[in-house]
């Protein structure tokens, strides 16, 4: 898609905010030291408020974003976000020890491109956090991609069918694993709100998605995975 594509998109689908808190895996790092943080792919800043209000400035954060109208939501809410439409992160190689993506690796055209670019922003020895979606056998939502078919976001490009396959792009970046978490995919019960007031030609609410939208009901044979990874010293 192209950067207006994307910006279309952000108009037309809300971020929701789909954890109240950091992800534990995340949390278990971050509490355990200090430095810098870069979220690739941080959409409205959601990620980023959770880790400036668990850990204040003990991290300096910032994020990236494709789509400028993200970029700036997020901007509006006190983060430095970098945008190019292009999906290269304009940082040098190594400046971060700790690099973020949530959702994002299965829009990315080339997932193998995008998770090497991940590690080429962290630190020999830092660490790189993943999020994704994976679907399970007899796993089935209403939405559709071209390239990928039936899924959970007509955006998706592809949805990993094991927890192993995650793994193995990851690796092909030159990244160990560290942990995984793999938990289930929810629906946000807020997600439902906006699908009505779309329907009914409502406005769309703005700002970030609280309350219901931390809510959900679990889709079935859908998994979330969670990976820690290192960056090799």
């Amino acid at each position: 898609m192209t950067t207006t594509d994307w910006d279309a998109y952000a108009g037309t689908y809300r971020q929701l905010v789909d954890e109240s808190t950091v992800p534990p895996l995340l949390a278990g790092v971050m509490s355990a030291a200090t430095g810098t943080m870069i979220d690739v792919g941080c959409g409205d800043g959601i990620l980023l408020d959770l880790v400036r209000g668990s850990f204040g400035d003990s991290w300096g954060i910032q994020g990236f974003e494709i789509s400028a109208a993200r970029a700036d939501i997020a901007r509006a809410r006190g983060h430095e976000v970098l945008v190019d439409e292009r999906g290269d992160v304009p940082a040098a190689a190594g400046a971060f020890d700790l690099v973020t993506s949530t959702h994002v690796i299965e829009h990315a055209p080339d997932d193998a491109a995008y998770a090497a670019e991940l590690a080429r922003l962290v630190r020999p020895g830092g660490l790189v956090y993943v999020e994704t979606p994976v679907k399970m056998r007899g796993a089935w939502y209403f939405r559709r991609n071209p390239e990928a078919g039936w899924v959970l976001d007509p955006t998706h490009v592809r949805e990993y069918r094991s927890a192993g396959a995650v793994n193995a792009v990851l690796r092909s970046a030159g990244l160990e694993i560290l942990a995984e978490d793999l938990t289930p995919v929810k629906f946000p019960l807020a997600a439902a709100e906006l699908l009505v007031r779309r329907l009914a030609r409502l406005p769309q609410p703005t700002g970030a998605r609280t309350g219901l939208g931390a809510v959900g009901v679990p889709i079935p044979r859908y998994r979330q995975q969670a990976v820690l990874a290192r960056r090799p010293s």
